[in-house]
């Protein structure tokens, strides 16, 4: 079959970036005999109207929309396009918010056929591959299927592969990294930077993330022999010559870890790589030196919260003096640059929590701050607390995009919550050697623009 995968339009993504998911299941699609094709919306700036027009002109059999809360009328929008230019045409859904809301998406989305729930890989190829004869098999042996039967949804268990190998290798011609320049931090060194992921899965419990909706409690890993291996495809075939690991938790399986920075080396790969997600209580000054030695030179690190009461509602199983111990460990041991993910407006957070969070902020020997609005994301477990307390009764799912402010804790007014962003922005980067090592970092005018627009996000 002609499959058609969608990054759909947006206006809540400050940088594209190749979509890792959409790449393994075009990869994945692809072993099976189909034919796919990967449209990104977000990276071709396309508006309703151009991508009408875009898809007006292609011929497909299926279109596979990936859809967070935040786009949620956007895709609506964009799957009664699709209808209207291909009446015949099977719509399937997945991602986040799919498997958050695995019969709210069908009822939301009359347009669609199917939805998957969780990691789509082994599901949507199912589904696909049986798609002209579908009334013939119990659409019940389909692992993670939404589907309608007689007016009701079924929603079925979805898997987690353990072998992650098996799953192949992302469709990089499709996702090639070379579109989408500047993607992944304002700190890079390289102007393109392909994504990895090592593992899927995350075992903590932070009330916030919804990342376990997708990927499961239980954490899994590729083998290092894979991943050496896409380091070299990405080297050999694109000339790629630095990585960003975007795993929710890359050191959990630090042996593993381990083993990757000494092959690394050991084969002279010569790769510059950095990681979104790592856990300071993770970190020690054995795995940083050897990070560091196989190419590593910059980490995100996810701090939250100034306020030790905000932290321990977040269950982030983090201390504030581990947090500064281990930023420091990282500053004074190697030559890391690290940036610090802070989030403001949490539930029960007071002006003072808020205070604390902008000045930890300062306090630590930091490359760079993210400042980003509480978002009550389906799927945690601190959405469903402020369901039940009635505090997330309609929901603005146009809200919910990453400088946007969709919910605000009570004591707070909207001006000064606004302000409080203005401030925490301001406050870390207009500090003299803030300014120059992120000049100094960027070497890029359309980077330092990216600065400025979210400084501009926040004023509005």
């Amino acid at each position: 079959m002609k499959v058609l995968l969608v990054n759909p339009i947006t206006r809540n993504v400050s940088l594209s970036s190749p979509d890792l998911g959409l790449g393994y299941l075009a990869g994945a699609l692809q072993k099976k005999n189909h034919q796919v094709d990967v449209l990104d919306c977000v990276n071709l700036k396309l508006t309703f109207k151009k991508f009408e027009d875009y898809i007006a002109g292609l011929d497909f059999d299926v279109v596979g929309f990936r859809v967070f809360s935040t786009d949620l009328p956007s895709v609506k929008k964009s799957l009664s396009l699709v209808k209207k230019r291909h009446p015949d045409v099977k719509i399937i859904l997945g991602g986040a918010h799919p498997s958050a809301f695995p019969e709210q998406t069908l009822q939301y989305f009359e347009e669609a056929d199917f939805a998957v729930r969780g990691e789509a890989e082994i599901g949507l190829i199912d589904l696909i591959n049986n798609l002209s004869g579908l009334d013939t098999i119990p659409k019940e042996s389909i692992p993670g299927l939404i589907w309608r039967n007689n007016g009701e949804i079924k929603s079925n268990p979805q898997i987690f592969p353990e072998n992650l190998d098996s799953l192949g290798h992302p469709d990089w011609k499709l996702i090639n990294p070379y579109n989408y320049p500047f993607q992944t931090s304002y700190l890079t060194e390289s102007k393109i930077v392909a994504p990895l992921i090592m593992t899927r899965g995350c075992p903590y419990q932070c009330s916030f993330c919804s990342c376990r909706s997708v990927t499961g409690h239980k954490i899994r890993s590729h083998s290092v022999s894979y991943m050496i291996e896409e380091i070299k495809f990405l080297k050999d075939n694109f000339g790629i010559r630095e990585v960003c690991f975007i795993d929710d938790n890359f050191l959990v399986f630090k042996n593993m870890v381990n083993d990757l920075c000494e092959q690394l080396i050991k084969q002279k790969i010569n790769i510059k790589w950095s990681c979104l997600g790592i856990r300071l209580d993770l970190i020690n000054k054995d795995i940083l030196t050897l990070m560091e030695k196989s190419g590593c030179y910059l980490l995100t690190v996810g701090i939250e919260s100034g306020s030790q009461r905000i932290l321990d509602h977040m269950k982030k199983r983090l201390t504030l003096d581990l947090i500064r111990r281990k930023i420091n460990i990282i500053n004074t041991e190697t030559n890391i640059k690290v940036i610090g993910n802070f989030i403001l407006g949490y539930p029960l957070e007071k002006e003072e929590d808020i205070y604390k969070t902008i000045q930890l902020a300062k306090s630590l020997p930091l490359s760079g701050a993210n400042f980003f609005p509480f978002h009550p994301a389906p799927g945690t477990e601190i959405f469903d607390e402020l369901q039940e307390k009635k505090e997330l009764k309609d929901i603005d799912w146009d809200l919910m995009g990453q400088d946007r402010r969709p919910y605000i804790p009570e004591g707070i007014s909207k001006q000064k919550f606004s302000w409080l962003f203005v401030y925490a922005f301001l406050s870390f980067y207009m500090r003299p050697w803030i300014i120059f090592n992120v000049i100094l970092a960027t070497r890029s005018f359309e980077r330092f623009k990216y600065i400025l627009r979210r400084l501009f996000t926040f004023i509005k």
